[in-house]
């Protein structure tokens, strides 16, 4: 179940993956880390992909709630596709982790988008 999820092949659970803010911090970034290899990506995140055009990655509907249950922002799973280095965003190892690749086009665009707890490592060859 997990592999699915990870992958962002949830559409044969037959559910919308829920994830519960564990930290006590007050302020979500726009990647919210899982304690596995699940990666949570803020609406603004993906709108921005989008608007670039970037290759390599799915989202999948996700749920992100507080503690008591209450809705937490407009957040998406994302997934990365695979190791391609041809595409924008692809695995930094080799297999779905929580962390990724993305070129400098895609890094240069989060960065002027203003997003927050952006932890990517920008691939070798840029494009």
């Amino acid at each position: 179940m997990f592999e699915l999820i990870d992958n962002g092949d949830t559409g044969r659970l037959g559910f919308i993956p829920r994830f519960v803010q564990a930290n006590r911090g007050t302020r979500l970034g726009d990647l919210l880390w899982t304690t596995g290899d699940t990666k949570i990506a803020s609406r603004r995140f993906v709108d921005v992909l989008a608007a670039i055009g970037a290759t390599g990655y799915r989202t999948f509907p996700v749920d992100v709630v507080d503690g008591e249950g209450a809705p937490l922002g407009d957040f998406v799973g994302l997934a990365i596709e695979d190791g391609d280095t041809g595409k924008d965003l692809h695995f930094s190892n080799g297999v779905q982790l929580w962390n990724f690749a993305a070129t400098g086009r895609v890094v240069d665009a989060l960065m002027q988008a203003g997003v927050t707890e952006l932890s990517i490592t920008s691939a070798r060859q840029d494009r």
